[in-house]
């Protein structure tokens, strides 16, 4: 995540903690200092996505790493430069669209990174608990 704090600081969290460059994950703390200006525009609050790409987990064949936000309704039209979001690979009510989604991913890919055939896990947003799983 990417905490922007009502001041302005901007700082990386991993899943269990603040992180810094002195104590990385894969570099996202330095990739957050760095963007720090860029950060900001994203507003006071918590931004949770994914640190993800080259020499993390699968790679996906990418020559860099990216931070992808899960918010898609928020993000997916102004954003600041630096960040990515998830794609959206189904939408619907229950179960279902969750494995359309998985069978989708299956047969054509990653739609983050296209081309790669082997993608990982998916996102779902619970709108009525208002909550992502991962």
């Amino acid at each position: 995540a990417v905490i922007v704090g009502e001041d302005g600081s901007v700082a990386a969290q991993s899943r269990n903690r603040i992180i810094t460059p002195e104590s990385d994950n894969f570099g996202f703390a330095a990739w957050v200092r760095d963007h720090a200006d860029e950060l900001r525009e994203l507003g006071a609050g918590h931004h949770y996505g994914e640190w993800w790409g080259l020499g993390i987990q699968r790679g996906y064949g990418l020559s860099e790493r990216r931070f992808s936000l899960f918010n898609v309704e928020r993000w997916s039209f102004q954003r600041p430069a630096c960040c990515h979001v998830v794609p959206v690979v189904s939408r619907g009510i229950g179960f279902e669209c969750v494995a359309e989604g998985v069978r989708w991913l299956r047969e054509q890919g990653s739609v983050a990174a296209p081309g790669f055939m082997q993608p990982e896990g998916v996102v779902a947003f619970h709108e009525p608990s208002n909550r992502l799983f991962k």
